[in-house]
């Protein structure tokens, strides 16, 4: 029988990939975890432009998001705008650090969603 060899050049590309553990575990703060997707996005060449264009955002409130200051004035990523931004940014980093933060696992989850039916 021959080894099987994994090939890391193939992502997902009809939906965002999930991110290693070792990306969730280094974001500290929501807006951390907001730059380090965008900095992770799979568009290297992508400006925060682009982001506000395809996504239909305000360019100012992108500007915000990824700005590497945390004044009082920045905004945050609102969530309603998370799945559009990770679609964007081609990882759902942002939902991992969420998911992580409220100690929600997938098992959980499951059997919650059994429990109510």
């Amino acid at each position: 029988m021959m080894d099987q060899l994994e090939f890391k050049l193939l992502g997902r590309i009809d939906a965002p990939s999930v991110c290693p553990e070792q990306w969730v575990r280094k974001a500290e703060t929501y807006r951390d975890v907001v730059r380090l997707a965008w900095t992770l996005r799979r568009a290297k060449g992508a400006k925060a432009v682009d982001l506000a264009r395809h996504c239909e955002f305000h360019a100012q409130h992108v500007s915000d998001w990824l700005a590497m200051d945390d004044k009082p004035k920045r905004r945050s990523l609102p969530a309603h705008h998370i799945p559009a931004f990770e679609d964007f940014v081609g990882n759902t980093l942002v939902s991992q650090w969420l998911a992580r933060h409220a100690q929600l696992t997938v098992l959980e989850e499951i059997t919650a969603t059994k429990a109510a039916a």
